[in-house]
């Protein structure tokens, strides 16, 4: 996974307040629309954030465990396979659901 950082930590920041759409994730976090647009697929790509419906193209976005996985571990980020081994194992532990996130690894690094 290749971050774009501090824009991606951002993005993920925003969707743990909840679903969202790049237009207005865009707006939260200074970013040009154009620019989350582009971030987005590569997030989704990553199995950081997913699309939801219920109309399937609308732009929605929620967080996935492995997207809360790397942002509570972004502050040791470096690209490559131990980062990512990290956020796998982290991704275990948590669970996301409406209206709140559960990490059973709080407190962990």
């Amino acid at each position: 996974m290749r971050l774009s950082l501090p824009s991606d930590q951002l993005v993920l920041q925003q969707l743990t307040e909840g679903r969202n759409t790049a237009a207005n994730i865009a707006a939260e976090v200074d970013r040009s629309r154009n620019y989350i647009n582009q971030r987005m697929p590569q997030l989704y790509d990553y199995g950081l954030v997913i699309k939801v419906g219920p109309v399937e193209g609308t732009g929605l976005y929620e967080i996935t465990p492995k997207g809360v996985a790397t942002l509570r571990l972004i502050d040791d980020y470096e690209e490559g396979s131990e980062f990512e081994n990290r956020v796998e194992d982290r991704a275990e532990l948590i669970e996301v659901g409406p209206p709140e996130i559960i990490d059973r690894g709080a407190g962990q690094s």
